[in-house]
């Protein structure tokens, strides 16, 4: 997977989380529901926060033997996971050895423990849901699955080589395409997934015609039809995800107007109409979480004269609210925000939509506005 200094130094997060080997097996038992039921990801046993290797050996710690039973000792369905055993030197310099659980995604079920709770993983943390929560992450399962589905026609034939060369390298590996698909989960019985078409395909329009992003330019505040029609940029971008975000990225850095002010040092300053980070964030976002299994709609992002919409298919998952999006994180296609967090695009820590909000704040701007309407959409 990673080398040792990962498990050690990387920050908790999402997808990785640390435990001294004195927790009780059953406080593993949750982070595995968490992380299976999330995204996936990796407990560390036996090292501390501060990346100390104590290992196995000091005093009152429980033996591994204890740690790889509490899946079936305390779980009521055990999620795909792979336990690895590495031999390490602990702090003191004796031989010893670390547990990693590596969890996978669920998207068949829910991961509860036997007495009933469920365990969410929220960036470093694992949270326990509550029923309202439970049932929206039951709800959510579908379009979670979605994205593992095959596609009907596809082969590796319609895979972008280019692409799939960029990745490569991204992964630093020099594997063959069709072992690099099939690893990831991109390639089952000479299919592509829909998440193997969204990241790797130019042919995405004749399998999915909805899974495009169109930008719209509007001349005035307000939408218009008919014979007052004010739309004066209408462009679709329609290929393969890594392609589609360039493109739409660039254009989109085109139509922005630059405003010069006089800053607070008596120099004149420019600034872009609306911080980048801000309106690609929001477009990754949406990229990312919509309801891709919702095939009647697309994502929008319309620029009027006094504000920017990006509009994306899907109520907000799971445990995500209005009051929470700030803080909050649950990914409803996660295969692809793994692969996106590759290109340094999606993060792995929810610092995302806070950080709209102070780059908005930082360009003398108004706070944005996250809407749900008919709790279809966001």
């Amino acid at each position: 997977m990673y080398d040792l200094a990962y498990y050690q130094y990387e920050k908790e997060n999402q997808v990785l989380d640390r435990k001294r080997a004195v927790i009780h097996p059953k406080e593993i038992a949750k982070h595995l529901s968490a992380f299976a039921n999330a995204e996936g990801g990796t407990l560390a046993i036996g090292i501390e926060d501060d990346g100390e290797i104590t290992g196995f050996k000091t005093p009152k710690t429980k033996s591994i033997e204890m740690y790889l039973e509490a899946p079936f000792d305390f779980m009521n369905r055990i999620p795909k996971y792979k336990s690895e055993r590495l031999n390490v030197k602990n702090s003191t310099g004796e031989k010893d050895e670390i547990l990693l659980f590596h969890v996978e995604p669920s998207y068949d079920s829910i991961i509860s423990l036997k007495d009933e709770s469920v365990y969410l993983r929220i960036n470093d943390k694992s949270k326990r849901l509550t029923y309202p929560q439970i049932t929206q992450l039951e709800y959510d399962r579908g379009s979670r699955k979605f994205e593992e589905e095959l596609v009907e026609y596809s082969s590796i034939e319609d895979v972008d080589e280019e692409l799939v060369e960029e990745f490569r390298q991204l992964l630093n590996t020099n594997v063959s395409t069709e072992k690099l698909l099939k690893a990831r989960g991109f390639l089952r019985d000479g299919k592509l997934t829909v998440a193997g078409l969204l990241l790797f395909s130019n042919n995405i329009s004749a399998y999915m015609p909805s899974a495009r992003v169109r930008f719209m330019r509007y001349e005035g505040m307000k939408e218009e039809s008919g014979t007052r029609l004010n739309v004066v940029k209408d462009v679709t971008f329609d290929q393969a995800l890594p392609t589609a975000i360039r493109e739409a990225t660039n254009f989109i850095r085109t139509q922005l107007r630059d405003f010069t002010f006089l800053g607070k040092e008596g120099r004149f300053v420019t600034l872009p109409e609306y911080p980048e980070f801000a309106w690609f964030e929001g477009m990754i976002n949406a990229i990312v979480h919509r309801r891709y299994d919702n095939q009647g709609d697309h994502i929008r992002i319309k620029m009027f004269d006094d504000r920017l919409e990006i509009y994306s298919p899907g109520a907000l998952p799971a445990s995500v609210t209005l009051e929470n999006i700030r803080e909050e994180r649950y990914s409803r296609n996660p295969k692809l925000a793994a692969a996106l967090t590759q290109y340094k695009w999606v993060r792995e820590s929810n610092e995302g939509v806070g950080r709209i909000f102070q780059e908005m704040h930082d360009y003398f701007l108004e706070d944005p506005v996250y809407e749900g309407p008919n709790g279809s959409a966001v």
